[in-house]
């Protein structure tokens, strides 16, 4: 699937493993449009949250996503969450 690949390579481009820095993946699904948004989040400590979208499916391919999910955090080291799926 290319777009995993454009999600991946975007992830591995976003993450710069700055010091006092949390990073991870969101993966959510959305009900009423039926689509998954894909968003990389950064947190520096004891700052807010940013939230960047890097990707973007159709619902068919919630099934798929629980896989992707870890080949993400297997292949960037950056940990994946599902929501709502």
């Amino acid at each position: 699937e290319i777009m995993e690949q454009i999600v991946i390579e975007e992830i591995k481009k976003l993450f710069k493993k700055k010091r006092n820095t949390l990073y991870s993946v969101r993966i959510v699904y959305i009900v009423y449009t039926d689509t998954i948004n894909v968003f990389f989040e950064e947190q520096k400590i004891g700052e807010s949250t940013y939230s960047y979208p890097i990707g973007q499916f159709t619902g068919d391919m919630k099934d798929k996503m629980h896989e992707f999910a870890k080949r993400i955090t297997k292949e960037t080291k950056v940990s994946a969450k599902l929501f709502n799926l």
